[in-house]
């Protein structure tokens, strides 16, 4: 019999249908309302900051740039690098694989690309009206709208071969991992705890060895940015 290489391995994972599959709709960071604020009072903050020091035309503009720096970031943040995410689970004989993808609709990333062209030009602008002085905002603003400016989707893939050997690693309520020996990283996994034994009864029946560990890795974290389920689509 030939034998595979892992991208062959890989590859028929992917081709073979699935015995068990299961589809959420997540909010993978339960803080992101409180960081989204945290963009808009820090950089609003430091605006205010430069106008109090330059109580003239330069220290207006420099405020003005950071309160629409501000205003765009926390946006950004909350509705685009934040938003909900469509996460997808596939057993087969072979192994275990996902896919994950932001819900955002494709206007939203052609709104945020236009306005980081605006961010630049601003920036672009104070730099050489107001003089050095503007760097001290432009420059990071800048940087910031120029990685903007090709923000887009981009489908995650993730996959576990099996070997004969699998082990179920559970870090917190519904967050898991799946691992093998050739995949010790191991494929991360939502599981909701309604569907938790029929997958395990599938992984079982693929593998000689299955093993369960539950590893609490947040007990001391003083700020958890857990994923919530919004819905079980199937």
């Amino acid at each position: 019999m030939e034998t595979l290489d892992k991208a062959q391995q890989i590859e028929r994972l992917y081709a073979i249908p699935p015995i068990y599959e299961w589809e959420l709709i997540v909010n993978s960071d339960s803080n992101r309302t409180k960081v989204a604020y945290g963009f808009f009072l820090g950089l609003n903050l430091i605006g205010w900051i430069t106008l109090f020091f330059l109580q003239d035309n330069t220290g207006l503009i420099v405020a003005g740039m950071f309160t629409f720096m501000a205003v765009i970031m926390s946006l950004w943040y909350r509705y685009l690098v934040s938003a909900d995410k469509r996460h997808y689970y596939a057993i087969n004989k072979y192994g275990m694989y996902s896919t994950s993808e932001q819900i955002i609709p494709e206007i939203a990333y052609t709104i945020v690309r236009r306005s980081a062209w605006v961010g630049c030009a601003i920036c672009v602008f104070a730099a050489i009206f107001i003089g050095p002085i503007a760097f001290v905002g432009a420059g990071g603003a800048a940087l910031m709208s120029f990685t903007m400016t090709n923000f887009r989707s981009v489908p995650y893939k993730n996959q576990c071969l099996f070997d004969g050997y699998a082990k179920l690693l559970n870090f917190r309520e519904e967050d898991y991992t799946l691992c093998s020996h050739n995949s010790m990283a191991g494929c991360k996994l939502i599981i909701p705890q309604e569907k938790l034994v029929p997958i395990i009864e599938v992984i079982k029946q693929y593998n000689d060895t299955f093993e369960e560990e539950f590893m609490d890795i947040y007990k001391d974290a003083k700020f958890q940015a857990r994923p919530i389920i919004l819905e079980i689509v199937r």
